[in-house]
């Protein structure tokens, strides 16, 4: 279950990059909050996932760091793609 929570930051990811692809002019404005908001909420599952190591007394996953860093990786684009329009 907790890879499962670990892995659900690349969904949201996958989300925003669809919000980002193909938005027609007249909403850019509006979809950067759309694409800030799932970015957020694609740390809900690993925080939990977190928290549920940290109650079972248990090491995160190992393979944890690659959804979680790329998450945060892909934040940094879509910043720069929403500070950019």
């Amino acid at each position: 279950m907790e890879a499962n929570l670990w892995g659900s930051a690349m969904v949201f990811s996958s989300l925003c990059m669809l919000t980002r692809i193909g938005t027609p002019p007249h909403l850019v404005d509006r979809i950067g909050h759309v694409t800030v908001a799932l970015y957020l909420l694609g740390w809900v599952g690993p925080a939990a996932a977190l928290a549920l190591c940290a109650v079972r007394a248990k090491r995160p996953w190992i393979g944890a760091i690659i959804p979680v860093s790329l998450h945060a990786a892909l934040g940094v684009l879509y910043g720069l793609a929403i500070w950019w329009t």
